[in-house]
């Protein structure tokens, strides 16, 4: 039985190191291997995903092993958890139904190529999309009391509180936010991110919004 493994895990936390990030990496290379020397399996290569969600479906290395698979370059998928693949519920009953992937997930004990791991993995694909539903409604209605309460929960901003309170003050006085925007673009102000090819109304209007919230805490 020839197999290909895959690991992924979902983003990079600012507060560990590269290499600390890496250990969920290794220690599923290391439960891949194991379990393929076990089974009597032919491991061939191990790919991996880092600091990507499980819902993209264009993920660089989860596309190697799909061509792989399409390639009859491996009989069998082998993965820790059937969540590391992906956590939509279609995508992975798709794999199995409709591009006919074995797959064998360690921690989760079984092999798509069984009735009873069909099942299973049916069973978890559903739990794991249900899941990412779940957290994503909840982060939803969290963001929404913050934003309630006058909290910005946008991304950071990249134009300085100096200069977003210049703004509001030019915009309290009257000045349109494309005017705005026009005057620093002409001043050279420094533009908030380093793709803004120059400052535009939007980013004003955000300045704004940033500075009123800043007054009201």
């Amino acid at each position: 039985m020839r197999a290909v493994g895959y690991v992924r895990i979902s983003k990079a936390d600012r507060d560990k190191t590269d290499e600390q990030q890496r250990l969920s990496i290794r220690a599923q290379r290391e439960a891949i291997t194991a379990a393929c020397a076990a089974k009597g399996w032919e491991l061939g290569a191990v790919y991996e995903d880092f600091a990507v969600s499980g819902t993209d479906d264009d993920r660089v290395d989860f596309c190697k092993v799909q061509d792989l698979i399409d390639a009859k370059g491996a009989d069998v998928v082998v993965v820790t958890r059937l969540d590391r693949l992906s956590r939509k519920a279609w995508r992975l009953l798709w794999l199995i139904e409709e591009k006919g992937w074995n797959i064998y997930a360690i921690e989760q004990s079984f092999d798509t190529r069984e009735p009873e791991g069909w099942l299973a993995a049916a069973i978890h694909a559903l739990m794991a999309d249900y899941e990412r539903r779940l957290i994503s409604k909840r982060t939803r209605q969290a963001l929404a009391q913050l934003r309630k309460e006058g909290t910005h929960t946008g991304r950071r901003s990249g134009i300085p509180t100096e200069v977003e309170d210049r703004i509001a003050a030019l915009h309290a006085d009257g000045m349109s936010a494309s005017r705005i925007a026009a005057l620093l673009e002409t001043e050279g102000v420094a533009r908030p991110t380093e793709r803004s090819k120059s400052w535009h109304h939007s980013h004003v209007t955000a300045a704004v919004r940033r500075a009123g919230v800043r007054a009201r805490a």
